[in-house]
C-alpha cells in the first residue's frame, strides 16, 4: 500500500509538472494587481510607511510564477505575494461561487433582494456557538465573585467589575439566535434581533455588576477578533457622553493606478476625509472604564478601543492590538482566481487614529501590561491598584455639535 501510495503521489506530481502553464497564473496575477491598485485600502500606506517596494515585489512574484513549473509552487508564489503585505484583512480564502437559485416570482425576488430569508433555523443561517469564556484566569483570584451568564461572562474582585466580550459578530452566538428566531425571518432582520437581544443582556450585566458593589469596570476584549457594526452600539452603551473621531476612508481612486506597481502613484487609493463621525453615549456605566486588550484584539474590537481611548472615555490596559483595522464595507474587495479554488479578499476601508496613524499598525495601550504568562494576572491586579487608576473617571470634553449618526461598520468577518 505504501508503494502504491508513493506511486500515486509521484504520478500526480509528475502530471502537475508536465502540464503546468504559467500563462493563466500570470493572467490571474495581473487581475489581482489591478484590483488591489484600485481597491485595496491599505496599499499606499504599506508602500509608504512600511516601505514595501511594490516594484521589486512585482518582479519577484512574476519571476516566481514563470519558473514555478508546478501548480503547487505557483500557488505558493501567489500566497507569498499576499502575505508580504502583513495585513490580516488581505488574505486567501476558499472561493465563493454563486449557488443555483430556484425560480421565483418577480415579487419574491424583490423581497429576497431586500432581505433574503435566513433559512430553516439558526444553523442554516450560519450561526454557531463560539467560546465566550475568559482567556485570563480571573476565577483564580481569591476574592473573585462570578455572575451567572452564558454570552458575557462577568464577575467582580474588589471594586472592579469584569465583563468579557469575546466576539463582536452576531453569528457567533447560536443560543441567542435560537431565542429570537422565527420562521420566515430575513437574514438582516435576524442579525438585528440577535444584536438587540445581546445588547439587552449587556445592559443587564452592567447593572448587576454595579448593583453587586463594582465601581470600576474592566471590559475584556482580549482575543476578540472583531465582527460587525454591532460594536457601535456597544460603544454607545458604554460611552458617558458624545464621542467623535475621523470617519473610515473608503477606496475611491480618481484615476487608473496601474503604475503603482512601478513605484508611481498618480492619485491616492483612498477618498478624502469626510465629516467627523459622532456617537451619542448612553453612559450605562457610572464609574471609570478600562478596556483590556491584547495582540488578539482586532478589527471591530480595535474600533471600540480607538473610540474610547481617543475620547478619553476609557483607559486601555494590556498590549498593542493586532493591527487589522477597518475591514470590508459592503463585502470589501474580492478577486476570484481561475487557476485555484480560492479568492483573494481585501479591505476597502481604512481607519486612522488622531495622530494620522493607520489602525493596521495596531493601537498602543495607555498602560502596557504583558498578559499572557504566569504573572500576567498579577501584573493586571497590581496596575489596577495604582492610585492613578483608582481616580474618578475622566469626563470627555463637551462636543461641538449634537450627534447625527452612528457610523457604518463593516459586516462580520470570519
Amino acid at each position: 500500500m505504501c508503494l502504491a501510495l508513493f506511486a500515486l503521489v509521484f504520478a500526480a506530481a509528475a502530471w502537475d509538472v508536465t502540464t503546468y502553464d504559467a500563462r493563466p497564473w500570470l493572467a490571474d496575477y495581473r487581475r489581482l494587481k489591478h484590483d488591489m491598485a484600485q481597491g485595496y485600502a491599505n496599499l499606499d500606506w504599506i508602500a509608504t510607511h512600511r516601505q514595501l517596494d511594490l516594484a521589486a515585489l512585482d518582479r519577484d512574484t512574476t519571476a516566481a510564477l514563470n519558473r514555478a513549473h508546478s501548480r503547487v509552487r505557483a500557488f505558493l508564489a501567489l500566497r507569498g505575494f499576499v502575505k508580504r503585505f502583513g495585513d490580516p484583512h488581505l488574505r486567501l480564502e476558499p472561493a465563493q461561487r454563486p449557488a443555483t437559485q430556484p425560480l421565483a416570482s418577480t415579487t419574491d425576488r424583490a423581497i429576497e433582494r431586500a432581505d433574503p430569508a435566513a433559512g430553516a433555523d439558526c444553523e442554516a443561517a450560519g450561526y454557531e456557538e463560539d467560546e465566550h469564556a475568559f482567556i485570563l484566569p480571573f476565577a483564580k483570584l481569591p476574592d473573585w465573585r462570578a455572575l451567572p451568564g452564558k454570552h458575557f461572562p462577568a464577575g467582580r474582585f474588589g471594586d472592579i467589575g469584569v465583563l468579557r466580550i469575546a466576539q463582536f459578530g452576531e453569528q457567533r452566538y447560536l443560543a441567542a439566535c435560537r431565542q429570537v428566531f422565527r420562521a420566515g425571518i430575513g437574514q438582516r432582520a435576524l442579525q438585528l434581533k440577535v444584536r438587540a437581544y445581546l445588547q439587552l443582556e449587556l445592559a443587564r450585566t452592567l447593572a448587576a455588576l454595579h448593583g453587586g458593589g463594582a465601581r470600576r469596570l474592566l471590559v475584556d476584549v482580549t482575543g476578540n477578533g472583531g465582527g460587525s457594526e454591532w460594536v457601535s452600539e456597544v460603544i454607545a452603551l458604554l460611552a458617558p457622553g458624545e464621542l467623535q473621531r475621523a470617519p473610515p476612508r473608503l477606496s475611491a481612486p480618481t484615476c487608473d493606478r496601474g503604475r503603482v506597481w512601478y513605484g508611481e502613484t498618480e492619485c491616492p487609493v483612498l477618498a478624502p476625509d469626510g465629516e467627523r463621525e459622532r456617537i451619542s453615549g448612553r453612559g450605562a456605566w457610572p464609574g471609570r472604564i478600562f478596556i483590556l486588550a491584547d495582540h488578539g484584539t482586532a478589527s471591530a474590537s480595535e474600533d471600540l478601543v480607538a473610540w474610547l481611548q481617543q475620547n478619553q472615555a476609557a483607559t486601555i490596559l494590556g498590549e498593542r492590538t493586532l493591527g487589522a483595522g477597518c475591514g470590508y464595507v459592503d463585502g470589501g474587495g474580492r478577486t476570484a482566481l481561475s487557476v485555484a479554488p480560492f479568492d483573494v479578499v481585501m479591505p476597502n476601508c481604512a481607519r486612522f487614529l488622531a495622530d494620522g496613524t493607520n489602525e493596521i499598525e495596531g493601537i498602543a495601550p495607555d498602560v502596557a501590561i504583558a498578559l499572557h504568562d504566569e504573572d500576567g494576572m498579577q501584573r493586571l491586579v497590581t496596575a489596577l491598584a495604582q492610585p492613578a487608576l483608582r481616580a474618578a473617571p475622566v469626563t470627555p470634553p463637551p462636543p461641538p455639535a449634537p450627534a447625527t449618526a452612528v457610523p457604518p461598520r463593516s459586516p462580520p468577518a470570519p
